[in-house]
């Protein structure tokens, strides 16, 4: 199982090992996906993976240092809009786009890390970014 989260730390905590922490104590695999550290405040998108009762426990210690809210996705392909044309293709880092044998952009949003370069790149704006 694979959960996304935004997670906002405040700065009294922002140098405390929280994520090694979470890593330790429940075994969930973390990704950080971003993160943006300030001596006053955090904020990263982190990918928890692991069994659901593992990632429970790891949404528990995370709030016990910040806030953390569930992330349904990070980006959204109008395939109305789409012109197949693969130039998000050639600029995913992670290969969350492809093509299909009919030559269809196909996205997994499961493999997106929210990086955004295919939605400055689409010539019809195409895809759509979900703000956090």
């Amino acid at each position: 199982m694979k959960k996304r989260v935004f997670y906002w730390i405040s700065g009294s905590n922002v140098r405390e090992p929280v994520v090694s922490n979470v890593v330790l104590e429940t075994g969930v695999m973390v990704n950080i996906l971003k993160a943006k550290m300030e001596p006053r405040e955090g904020f990263l998108i982190l990918e928890l993976t692991g069994d659901e009762e593992q990632i429970e426990k790891s949404i528990e210690i995370l709030k016990k240092f910040g806030e953390a809210e569930d992330i349904p996705k990070i980006i959204q392909k109008d395939d109305e809009k789409c012109i197949d044309c693969g130039a998000c293709v050639v600029h995913c880092p992670v290969g969350a786009l492809s093509v299909d044998e009919e030559f269809k952009i196909l996205l997994d949003e499961d493999e997106c890390i929210g990086c955004k370069n295919c939605a400055k790149i689409c010539p019809v704006n195409a895809i759509n970014i979900f703000e956090i």
